[in-house]
């Protein structure tokens, strides 16, 4: 079980009450998962450091609640590690992470992937009717939830 406390600690609008993150009637109890944020906030690599304020920006533009791991900081050392274990891939930020209410960690993608299932989710309905594969943002992430 991946030592994150999944407990929301993300910064919130004023207006934005964590009680009233809205689900959809077909959301099932048991695919409630809680998004965690990779991130390392001394990262010098300008790109990783631009990508991670853009990645933030969408999260709360969408009103997407999360955990942020900073692997600068000692103390989540040991769940930067679990996590780079599980995406295979270290120092490269930042990376997703979705903790399933059964405690299993799974790994979504960088920001490239965050960007594209943002970009996708503004295309055409009809489309994404023809194109059931295509990921949307409710698709991924409408069963995140602020903590279990």
């Amino acid at each position: 079980e991946l030592g994150v406390n999944t407990t929301n600690n993300s910064p919130r609008s004023p207006h934005h009450s964590p009680h009233t993150h809205t689900h959809s009637p077909a959301t099932n109890i048991q695919n409630r998962k809680v998004l965690v944020v990779l991130v390392s906030n001394g990262v010098s690599n300008l790109t990783q450091a631009s990508n991670q304020r853009k990645a933030k920006m969408i999260l709360h533009a969408k009103n997407t609640p999360y955990v942020e791991v900073d692997g600068m900081k000692p103390e989540h050392r040991d769940s930067r590690n679990e996590l780079f274990a599980i995406s295979g891939i270290r120092g490269n930020y930042p990376q997703f992470f979705f903790v399933h209410s059964n405690g299993a960690t799974s790994f979504i993608g960088n920001y490239d992937k965050i960007e594209e299932i943002n970009e996708d989710s503004g295309l055409p309905r009809e489309l994404l009717d023809q194109h059931p594969e295509i990921q949307t943002w409710d698709k991924v992430f409408g069963d995140v939830v602020d903590s279990f």
